[in-house]
């Protein structure tokens, strides 16, 4: 099945063309400038190199979070529109599970983190392999860098901590858990959209997942949601001046 990836959760998004298990071509766009500006772009550029038109592309696997809201909003919009123009499936599939793939030839512990911005992560962690599986041990979440640390004392052996969250968490995690915290390098530590495709192969196999309900996956509220829901709680003052207080009226009121 010939499968477009695309996830922009993070500045450093990804793309990739995968037909089956094998991939044509991966970028990844650790460059500035927002998602909105190049994304369209990008995925021509990408078809152009697997030598595939638009309409080639049988089924599109996005990142639908958690990670940037507005990274999220443009990746699944492109996606929708493509898919809407083509006629071809769609599947989102979690940053998070799509990260953790990163990991999968390490021998521990994978940690997933995302940046979450006012100094918290967006993480999730899978143990060390059995049998080919490995268990969740940290479903996803958003955390300050000492309660991620709190969650993971439980765990034994290496952990590889992967994504751009790394930055945020790597002193505590050098000082609780010493040479255990292992640090993800180079592309490792950036998300791979060809896992996307990995994730989504089987349900996009089935039919995909339904266009209109398909919605990013935030975990948490964004700022404007929680600056509203401040603004506007029961027995909450107006600022002085504002027209519900009434202190400046308008000539109709």
């Amino acid at each position: 099945m010939k499968i477009l990836s695309i996830d922009t959760t993070s500045m450093q998004g990804s793309l990739a063309v995968t037909d089956g298990a094998r991939i044509l071509a991966q970028e990844q766009q650790g460059v500035p400038g927002t998602h909105s500006e190049k994304l369209i772009s990008s995925v021509d550029h990408l078809l152009r190199l697997a030598g595939w038109e638009r309409g080639d592309v049988e089924g599109i696997a996005v990142a639908v979070g958690p990670g940037s809201f507005t990274g999220l909003r443009i990746g699944l919009a492109t996606a929708k529109g493509m898919a809407i123009s083509t006629g071809c499936r769609i599947a989102g599939v979690s940053s998070l599970e799509s990260l953790l793939m990163n990991g999968a030839s390490f021998d521990g512990t994978v940690v997933a983190l995302i940046d979450a911005r006012r100094g918290e992560v967006y993480a999730s962690a899978r143990g060390p392999a059995v049998k080919g599986r490995r268990r969740m041990v940290l479903g996803e979440c958003v955390l300050p860098p000492d309660e991620l640390v709190a969650r993971l004392k439980k765990i034994r052996g290496p952990m590889l901590l992967v994504g751009d969250g790394v930055d945020i968490v790597e002193a505590k995690m050098k000082r609780a858990f010493g040479a255990r915290a292992v640090l993800a390098r180079g592309s490792e530590r950036m998300p791979q959209a060809a896992n996307l495709s990995a994730l989504a192969l089987k349900k996009l196999v089935a039919g995909g997942d339904d266009l209109a309900s398909l919605a990013p996956n935030y975990v948490r509220r964004s700022d404007a949601e929680i600056g509203f829901n401040k603004r506007h709680r029961p027995g909450t003052r107006p600022r002085a001046g504002s027209k519900r207080g009434g202190a400046k009226r308008g000539r109709n009121a």
